[in-house]
């Protein structure tokens, strides 16, 4: 279970940084990097952490694993920063609105088909470490054997 959410909390990352780059009309690389100070850059890192933060229910800290050069207590701010302007201006509202409905509009069949290719990986790898364990039990039976029957 802990699986699925975290390939599907990575499928609406994904798509909601496609979402924001459209929209802002910004590169991926200013969204993920905190370095450029453009004000539309900064508008749509500032809807970025805030998705993160309040609809993927990511800390603080772990927003940096998503935006490289962030701290914490930057988003901490940006959040805040957010839900005050969010508040009073009715057309970043209304922006905030329209790009949740499209985060949120991905294809399920998809997401599952991802979730079910990553579930196949691990339980493939498992079954090479399975299979890799009992040819090794196997040679160390067989040269007990082999060993017995040079003693006799």
């Amino acid at each position: 279970m802990r699986l699925k959410r975290k390939i599907l909390n990575k499928e609406r990352v994904e798509k909601a940084k496609e979402i924001l780059c459209e929209i802002f009309k910004i590169g991926k690389f200013y969204l993920e990097n905190n370095t450029c100070r453009k004000k539309d850059v900064i508008e749509a890192r500032r809807f970025f952490i805030y998705y993160l933060r309040d609809e993927l229910e990511i800390t603080y800290a772990g927003i940096s694993n998503y935006i490289k050069g962030l701290h914490h207590s930057t988003a901490i701010h940006h959040c805040k920063k957010f839900k005050e302007l969010i508040k009073d201006e009715k057309p970043l509202r209304n922006k905030y609105h329209k790009f949740i409905v499209m985060a949120n509009d991905f294809d399920v069949l998809s997401t599952l088909l991802s979730i079910k290719r990553t579930q196949a990986l691990y339980l493939n790898k498992e079954l090479k470490e399975l299979n890799n364990l009992f040819t090794k039990k196997r040679y160390e039976e067989q040269s007990k054997l082999i060993k017995n029957q040079y003693k006799l």
